[in-house]
Protein backbone atom coordinates (compact mmCIF):
# COMPACT_ATOMS: atom_id res chain seq x y z
CA UNK A 1 0.00 0.00 0.00
CA UNK A 2 2.71 2.50 0.94
CA UNK A 3 4.56 1.91 -2.33
CA UNK A 4 1.44 2.57 -4.40
CA UNK A 5 0.29 5.87 -2.90
CA UNK A 6 -0.65 8.54 -5.44
CA UNK A 7 2.00 11.26 -5.25
CA UNK A 8 0.79 14.83 -5.91
CA UNK A 9 2.54 17.26 -8.24
CA UNK A 10 5.16 19.62 -6.84
CA UNK A 11 4.18 23.14 -5.89
CA UNK A 12 5.36 26.24 -7.70
CA UNK A 13 5.42 29.96 -6.88
CA UNK A 14 2.08 31.45 -7.82
CA UNK A 15 0.10 28.38 -6.76
CA UNK A 16 -3.05 28.81 -4.72
CA UNK A 17 -2.97 27.12 -1.30
CA UNK A 18 -6.10 26.51 0.81
CA UNK A 19 -6.06 27.12 4.56
CA UNK A 20 -8.40 24.77 6.46
CA UNK A 21 -9.58 24.47 10.06
CA UNK A 22 -10.14 20.73 10.56
CA UNK A 23 -9.86 20.59 14.35
CA UNK A 24 -9.51 23.67 16.59
CA UNK A 25 -10.86 26.88 15.06
CA UNK A 26 -8.18 29.17 16.47
CA UNK A 27 -7.55 30.90 13.15
CA UNK A 28 -10.88 32.67 13.54
CA UNK A 29 -10.52 33.53 17.21
CA UNK A 30 -9.88 37.29 17.63
CA UNK A 31 -7.29 36.56 20.34
CA UNK A 32 -5.19 34.42 18.00
CA UNK A 33 -6.04 35.69 14.53
CA UNK A 34 -2.74 37.59 14.41
CA UNK A 35 -0.97 34.19 14.50
CA UNK A 36 -2.93 33.08 11.46
CA UNK A 37 -2.14 36.30 9.59
CA UNK A 38 1.57 35.97 10.42
CA UNK A 39 1.61 32.41 9.10
CA UNK A 40 -0.16 33.42 5.90
CA UNK A 41 2.30 36.25 5.36
CA UNK A 42 5.23 33.87 5.88
CA UNK A 43 3.84 31.34 3.40
CA UNK A 44 3.29 33.97 0.74
CA UNK A 45 6.61 35.73 1.30
CA UNK A 46 8.86 32.67 1.48
CA UNK A 47 7.23 30.44 -1.14
CA UNK A 48 5.40 32.81 -3.46
CA UNK A 49 2.05 31.08 -3.02
CA UNK A 50 -1.37 32.66 -2.58
CA UNK A 51 -3.27 31.57 0.54
CA UNK A 52 -7.06 31.39 0.35
CA UNK A 53 -9.61 30.46 3.01
CA UNK A 54 -12.40 27.96 2.63
CA UNK A 55 -15.93 29.05 3.60
CA UNK A 56 -15.57 27.97 7.24
CA UNK A 57 -11.85 28.42 7.92
CA UNK A 58 -12.20 31.61 9.98
CA UNK A 59 -15.55 31.03 11.69
CA UNK A 60 -13.94 30.50 15.08
CA UNK A 61 -13.63 27.75 17.70
CA UNK A 62 -17.30 27.43 18.67
CA UNK A 63 -18.53 27.11 15.08
CA UNK A 64 -15.77 24.69 14.09
CA UNK A 65 -16.43 22.52 17.14
CA UNK A 66 -20.19 22.41 16.60
CA UNK A 67 -20.15 21.94 12.81
CA UNK A 68 -18.05 18.90 12.03
CA UNK A 69 -19.60 18.40 8.59
CA UNK A 70 -18.55 21.96 7.67
CA UNK A 71 -14.93 20.99 8.31
CA UNK A 72 -15.22 18.01 5.98
CA UNK A 73 -17.00 20.19 3.42
CA UNK A 74 -14.04 22.61 3.46
CA UNK A 75 -11.62 19.71 2.98
CA UNK A 76 -13.66 18.41 0.05
CA UNK A 77 -14.00 21.84 -1.57
CA UNK A 78 -10.27 22.48 -1.28
CA UNK A 79 -9.41 19.15 -2.90
CA UNK A 80 -12.09 19.39 -5.58
CA UNK A 81 -11.12 22.92 -6.73
CA UNK A 82 -8.61 22.46 -9.59
CA UNK A 83 -7.21 25.96 -9.03
CA UNK A 84 -6.02 24.95 -5.54
CA UNK A 85 -2.72 23.06 -5.56
CA UNK A 86 -2.22 22.40 -1.83
CA UNK A 87 -4.16 22.25 1.42
CA UNK A 88 -2.54 23.27 4.70
CA UNK A 89 -3.95 22.96 8.20
CA UNK A 90 -4.24 26.18 10.16
CA UNK A 91 -3.38 24.43 13.42
CA UNK A 92 -3.89 21.15 15.26
CA UNK A 93 -6.39 20.50 18.03
CA UNK A 94 -7.88 17.32 19.45
CA UNK A 95 -11.00 16.19 17.60
CA UNK A 96 -10.30 15.79 13.87
CA UNK A 97 -11.54 12.22 14.32
CA UNK A 98 -15.11 13.54 14.42
CA UNK A 99 -14.88 14.27 10.67
CA UNK A 100 -14.41 10.60 9.83
CA UNK A 101 -18.06 9.76 9.09
CA UNK A 102 -18.32 12.70 6.68
CA UNK A 103 -15.22 12.16 4.52
CA UNK A 104 -15.53 11.34 0.82
CA UNK A 105 -12.45 9.20 0.24
CA UNK A 106 -13.21 8.81 -3.46
CA UNK A 107 -13.24 12.60 -3.95
CA UNK A 108 -9.81 12.90 -2.32
CA UNK A 109 -8.40 10.03 -4.38
CA UNK A 110 -9.57 11.58 -7.64
CA UNK A 111 -8.08 14.99 -6.82
CA UNK A 112 -4.57 14.38 -5.46
CA UNK A 113 -2.75 17.39 -4.09
CA UNK A 114 -0.41 18.30 -1.25
CA UNK A 115 -1.81 18.22 2.28
CA UNK A 116 0.40 19.29 5.17
CA UNK A 117 0.00 19.66 8.92
CA UNK A 118 1.02 17.84 12.10
CA UNK A 119 -0.24 17.00 15.59
CA UNK A 120 -4.00 16.28 15.39
CA UNK A 121 -3.65 16.55 11.60
CA UNK A 122 -2.36 12.99 11.95
CA UNK A 123 -6.02 12.05 11.57
CA UNK A 124 -6.25 13.76 8.19
CA UNK A 125 -2.98 12.15 7.11
CA UNK A 126 -4.46 8.72 7.77
CA UNK A 127 -7.61 9.78 5.93
CA UNK A 128 -5.38 10.58 2.95
CA UNK A 129 -3.61 7.26 3.43
CA UNK A 130 -6.94 5.42 3.33
CA UNK A 131 -7.76 7.32 0.13
CA UNK A 132 -4.46 6.17 -1.37
CA UNK A 133 -2.73 9.58 -1.33
CA UNK A 134 0.67 10.71 -0.10
CA UNK A 135 0.47 13.57 2.39
CA UNK A 136 3.15 15.45 4.33
CA UNK A 137 3.79 15.63 8.05
CA UNK A 138 4.92 19.23 8.14
CA UNK A 139 4.12 22.80 9.10
CA UNK A 140 0.78 24.31 10.01
CA UNK A 141 0.00 27.96 9.42
CA UNK A 142 -0.31 29.13 13.03
CA UNK A 143 2.69 27.30 14.48
CA UNK A 144 6.26 27.29 13.13
CA UNK A 145 5.35 29.42 10.12
CA UNK A 146 3.99 32.17 12.36
CA UNK A 147 6.94 32.72 14.67
CA UNK A 148 7.75 36.34 15.47
CA UNK A 149 11.01 36.11 13.51
CA UNK A 150 9.41 34.25 10.62
CA UNK A 151 9.97 30.58 9.75
CA UNK A 152 13.43 29.19 10.47
CA UNK A 153 15.65 28.70 7.36
CA UNK A 154 15.83 24.98 8.20
CA UNK A 155 12.05 24.70 7.79
CA UNK A 156 11.99 26.85 4.64
CA UNK A 157 14.67 24.66 3.06
CA UNK A 158 12.83 21.47 4.04
CA UNK A 159 9.54 22.70 2.55
CA UNK A 160 11.26 23.66 -0.70
CA UNK A 161 13.06 20.33 -0.99
CA UNK A 162 9.95 18.30 -0.17
CA UNK A 163 7.05 20.20 -1.76
CA UNK A 164 8.60 22.40 -4.47
CA UNK A 165 11.04 19.96 -6.09
CA UNK A 166 10.79 16.66 -8.01
CA UNK A 167 14.33 15.69 -6.97
CA UNK A 168 15.09 13.10 -4.26
CA UNK A 169 15.19 14.78 -0.85
CA UNK A 170 18.44 13.06 0.12
CA UNK A 171 20.28 13.35 3.45
CA UNK A 172 18.44 15.05 6.30
CA UNK A 173 20.50 16.62 9.07
CA UNK A 174 19.79 18.06 12.52
CA UNK A 175 19.11 21.79 12.65
CA UNK A 176 22.43 23.59 12.96
CA UNK A 177 20.80 26.77 14.24
CA UNK A 178 19.41 25.55 17.51
CA UNK A 179 15.84 24.61 18.37
CA UNK A 180 12.89 25.69 20.45
CA UNK A 181 9.32 24.87 21.32
CA UNK A 182 6.40 27.26 21.34
CA UNK A 183 5.74 27.81 25.05
CA UNK A 184 4.64 31.44 24.97
CA UNK A 185 1.15 32.86 25.08
CA UNK A 186 -0.15 33.39 21.57
CA UNK A 187 -2.16 36.34 22.87
CA UNK A 188 1.04 38.40 22.89
CA UNK A 189 2.12 39.28 19.32
CA UNK A 190 5.84 39.37 18.72
CA UNK A 191 6.88 37.28 21.74
CA UNK A 192 9.97 35.13 21.19
CA UNK A 193 10.52 31.59 22.42
CA UNK A 194 13.82 30.61 23.99
CA UNK A 195 16.31 29.20 21.49
CA UNK A 196 18.27 26.21 22.79
CA UNK A 197 21.71 25.14 21.51
CA UNK A 198 22.03 22.68 18.64
CA UNK A 199 21.15 19.17 19.77
CA UNK A 200 22.44 16.14 17.82
CA UNK A 201 20.18 13.24 17.04
CA UNK A 202 20.79 10.08 19.07
CA UNK A 203 21.13 6.66 17.44
CA UNK A 204 20.16 4.61 20.47
CA UNK A 205 20.21 1.13 18.95
CA UNK A 206 20.70 -0.85 15.75
CA UNK A 207 23.86 -1.73 13.85
CA UNK A 208 22.69 -2.54 10.32
CA UNK A 209 21.65 0.01 7.71
CA UNK A 210 17.98 -0.35 6.74
CA UNK A 211 15.48 1.14 4.33
CA UNK A 212 11.73 1.45 4.73
CA UNK A 213 8.71 3.54 3.85
CA UNK A 214 7.70 6.28 6.27
CA UNK A 215 4.51 5.93 8.28
CA UNK A 216 3.48 7.41 11.63
CA UNK A 217 2.35 10.59 13.33
CA UNK A 218 1.60 12.14 16.72
CA UNK A 219 1.60 9.79 19.70
CA UNK A 220 -1.54 11.44 21.11
CA UNK A 221 -3.47 10.99 17.85
CA UNK A 222 -2.56 7.44 16.85
CA UNK A 223 -4.52 5.73 19.66
CA UNK A 224 -7.58 7.76 18.64
CA UNK A 225 -7.71 6.08 15.23
CA UNK A 226 -6.71 2.62 16.43
CA UNK A 227 -9.53 0.26 15.46
CA UNK A 228 -11.26 2.70 13.10
CA UNK A 229 -11.69 2.40 9.35
CA UNK A 230 -8.54 4.45 8.70
CA UNK A 231 -6.21 2.37 10.88
CA UNK A 232 -3.86 0.48 8.52
CA UNK A 233 -3.86 -3.30 8.37
CA UNK A 234 -0.88 -4.90 10.05
CA UNK A 235 0.54 -5.82 6.62
CA UNK A 236 0.81 -2.12 5.78
CA UNK A 237 3.58 -1.85 8.36
CA UNK A 238 5.76 -4.50 6.72
CA UNK A 239 9.26 -3.03 6.36
CA UNK A 240 8.09 0.47 7.33
CA UNK A 241 10.02 3.07 9.27
CA UNK A 242 7.69 4.32 12.00
CA UNK A 243 7.95 8.01 12.88
CA UNK A 244 6.53 9.14 16.21
CA UNK A 245 6.50 12.46 18.03
CA UNK A 246 4.55 13.78 20.94
CA UNK A 247 3.40 16.90 22.67
CA UNK A 248 5.85 16.30 25.50
CA UNK A 249 4.02 17.18 28.66
CA UNK A 250 0.86 15.57 27.32
CA UNK A 251 2.62 12.24 26.81
CA UNK A 252 4.75 10.99 29.65
CA UNK A 253 7.31 8.23 29.08
CA UNK A 254 4.82 5.79 30.67
CA UNK A 255 2.10 6.74 28.19
CA UNK A 256 4.56 6.38 25.32
CA UNK A 257 5.43 2.91 26.64
CA UNK A 258 1.76 1.91 26.61
CA UNK A 259 1.41 3.15 23.02
CA UNK A 260 4.46 1.17 21.93
CA UNK A 261 3.21 -1.93 23.74
CA UNK A 262 -0.08 -1.63 21.90
CA UNK A 263 1.81 -1.48 18.58
CA UNK A 264 3.83 -4.46 19.70
CA UNK A 265 0.71 -6.46 20.60
CA UNK A 266 -0.76 -5.70 17.17
CA UNK A 267 2.37 -7.12 15.55
CA UNK A 268 3.50 -3.73 14.23
CA UNK A 269 6.84 -3.53 16.05
CA UNK A 270 7.78 -6.95 14.74
CA UNK A 271 7.33 -5.82 11.14
CA UNK A 272 9.17 -2.49 11.27
CA UNK A 273 12.58 -1.72 9.81
CA UNK A 274 13.22 1.28 12.04
CA UNK A 275 11.82 4.00 14.29
CA UNK A 276 12.27 7.79 14.22
CA UNK A 277 11.29 9.71 17.37
CA UNK A 278 10.87 13.49 17.37
CA UNK A 279 12.19 15.80 20.07
CA UNK A 280 9.53 15.97 22.82
CA UNK A 281 7.81 19.31 23.23
CA UNK A 282 7.81 21.17 26.57
CA UNK A 283 10.24 18.67 28.10
CA UNK A 284 13.69 19.75 29.36
CA UNK A 285 16.53 18.23 27.36
CA UNK A 286 17.82 16.43 30.45
CA UNK A 287 14.63 14.33 30.44
CA UNK A 288 14.90 13.18 26.83
CA UNK A 289 16.79 10.07 27.94
CA UNK A 290 13.61 8.84 29.69
CA UNK A 291 11.93 8.56 26.30
CA UNK A 292 15.02 6.87 24.85
CA UNK A 293 14.86 4.31 27.65
CA UNK A 294 11.19 3.59 26.88
CA UNK A 295 11.92 2.97 23.20
CA UNK A 296 14.74 0.58 24.09
CA UNK A 297 12.53 -1.20 26.65
CA UNK A 298 9.51 -1.64 24.37
CA UNK A 299 11.46 -2.88 21.35
CA UNK A 300 13.30 -5.37 23.58
CA UNK A 301 10.03 -6.59 25.10
CA UNK A 302 8.76 -7.49 21.64
CA UNK A 303 11.95 -9.13 20.46
CA UNK A 304 13.35 -6.23 18.42
CA UNK A 305 16.55 -5.06 20.15
CA UNK A 306 18.05 -5.03 16.66
CA UNK A 307 15.67 -2.32 15.43
CA UNK A 308 17.47 0.91 14.42
CA UNK A 309 16.06 3.83 16.41
CA UNK A 310 16.92 7.54 16.10
CA UNK A 311 15.62 9.94 18.74
CA UNK A 312 15.55 13.71 19.44
CA UNK A 313 14.87 14.41 15.77
CA UNK A 314 13.68 17.69 14.26
CA UNK A 315 10.06 17.00 13.35
CA UNK A 316 6.65 17.50 14.89
CA UNK A 317 6.20 19.69 17.97
CA UNK A 318 9.64 21.22 17.76
CA UNK A 319 10.89 24.17 15.78
CA UNK A 320 12.40 24.10 13.25
CA UNK A 321 11.34 20.81 11.69
CA UNK A 322 11.83 18.91 8.47
CA UNK A 323 8.90 17.56 6.41
CA UNK A 324 8.05 13.85 6.25
CA UNK A 325 6.34 12.49 3.10
CA UNK A 326 4.11 9.54 3.94
CA UNK A 327 5.15 6.39 2.12
CA UNK A 328 8.48 7.74 0.89
CA UNK A 329 11.45 5.38 1.04
CA UNK A 330 13.95 6.37 3.72
CA UNK A 331 17.27 4.99 4.97
CA UNK A 332 18.77 4.76 8.45
CA UNK A 333 22.48 3.97 8.75
CA UNK A 334 23.36 3.54 12.44
CA UNK A 335 27.05 2.97 11.66
CA UNK A 336 27.42 6.25 9.79
CA UNK A 337 24.76 7.95 11.96
CA UNK A 338 22.87 9.18 8.92
CA UNK A 339 19.26 9.45 7.85
CA UNK A 340 18.04 10.17 4.34
CA UNK A 341 14.82 10.25 2.36
CA UNK A 342 15.61 8.43 -0.85
CA UNK A 343 12.68 9.64 -2.96
CA UNK A 344 11.29 12.95 -4.12
CA UNK A 345 8.50 14.32 -2.00
CA UNK A 346 6.37 15.29 -5.00
CA UNK A 347 6.16 14.54 -8.70
CA UNK A 348 7.29 16.87 -11.43
CA UNK A 349 4.35 19.09 -12.32
CA UNK A 350 2.93 17.84 -15.65
CA UNK A 351 3.72 19.91 -18.72
CA UNK A 352 1.21 22.72 -18.90
CA UNK A 353 0.45 22.47 -15.17
CA UNK A 354 0.72 25.39 -12.81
Amino acid sequence: MLSSLIIPPQLQPGDKVAAVSLSWGGAGDPKYHHRYLAGVQALEKNFGVKVVEMPNTLKGPAFIYNNVRARADDLHQAFADPSIKAVISCVGGDDSIRMLDHVDFDLLRKNPKVFTGYSDSTITHFICLKAGLRSYYGPAIMTSLAGSNGPHPYLVDAVRKTLFSPSPIGPVYPSAGGWTYEDLSWVVPGANSQLFPELPWTFIQGQTAVTGRLLGGCTEALPVINGTAIWPSVDTWDGAILFLENFGGATSPDVLLNTLRNLGAQGVLGRLNGILFGRPNSVPAERFSQYDDVLIKATKEFGRPDLPVITRMDFGHTDPAFVIPYGAMARIDPGKKTFSIEEAGCLLTPLGGS
